[in-house]
């Protein structure tokens, strides 16, 4: 009785100083990231740090994905998986210095998801889903990445704008690089995002056999209401030069619908209904 006790314990004291070393690796390399705009002795610790933090996320997701036989990605894995492909697309943002603080604030988004790694959901066999299916949901998270960039990086600009806006020049923090900038790293994660979605939607299509025997209705809509929103404000920007607080609101519209679609979705699904995915 006390060893088939100790097995859970054992495992669940694991996960939990998992997710704690997540997280704090995480905070830590956004926090040098961060200091490291000012003080360029700081980039190589910054670099090193993140690496590591990513190294051993992709590790435990990994194992995560081995060791709980049949499998099907939950609500807390998806999260999991979205904020490691956050933290690489904060790495790829962050090579350009005057970009680092946004780096930085995208990496310790990531820490949040981060310490839900760690754990998963065992199905019977017969209900896990088939590769196809696998394929397109995690092609869908791999979308969502740089369109969650894309709307953190739309509220950082509803920040400096309103500080502009109220006259607040000087309180500005010098390590942000300027609304212009910012704006193009915003269209450029847009343009990634959408592309992958793009993918993600063709995938669903192809491969989905059944949307309602797969519960997969409500998430196809909203999917595609936000690839409709994110491509319209691509017309926008490249016919008439959309940008600015008109910019903000389509990219977080459409991000709202994809929080939904995806997220939204899972957890009515799971917690709610007690069913999921495939």
């Amino acid at each position: 009785m006390l060893g088939a006790t100790c097995v859970p314990v054992s495992l669940f004291g694991a996960a939990v100083i998992l997710a704690i070393t997540l997280l704090a690796l995480y905070l830590a390399s956004a926090w040098i990231m961060l200091r490291s705009v000012s003080n360029p002795k700081l980039g190589p610790v910054a670099w090193a740090v993140t690496l590591i933090a990513i190294l051993l996320h992709t590790d435990a997701i990994v194992r995560m994905m081995r060791s709980i036989g049949p499998f099907s990605i939950g609500l807390l894995e998806a999260t999991s998986m979205l904020c490691w492909t956050l933290a690489v697309v904060a790495c790829f943002i962050a090579v350009e210095k005057r970009n680092r603080a946004l780096g930085a604030i995208l990496l310790g988004l990531s820490a949040l998801g981060a310490a839900f790694t760690g754990s998963g959901h065992a199905y019977v066999k017969e209900t896990v889903p088939g590769w196809p299916l696998s394929a397109h949901i995690l092609l869908s998270m791999a979308a969502a990445a740089p369109l969650a960039a894309a709307a953190v990086t739309a509220l950082v600009l509803v920040f400096l704008d309103h500080r502009l806006r109220t006259h607040r020049i000087a309180d500005l923090p010098a390590v942000l690089p300027p609304l212009d900038a910012l704006e193009r790293v915003m269209f450029r994660l847009i343009g990634t995002g959408f592309a992958l979605l793009t993918l993600a939607l063709l995938t669903g299509f192809i491969f989905v056999t059944n949307l309602h025997s797969q519960h997969l209705e409500h998430k196809t809509i909203l999917s595609c209401v936000a690839w409709v929103l994110f491509g319209v404000l691509l017309a926008g920007r490249v016919r008439y030069g959309w940008r600015g607080r008109s910019a903000v609101r389509w990219t977080l519209s459409g991000f709202g619908f994809l929080v939904l679609a995806y997220f939204g979705s899972k957890f009515v699904l799971e917690y709610l209904l007690g069913r999921h995915w495939g």
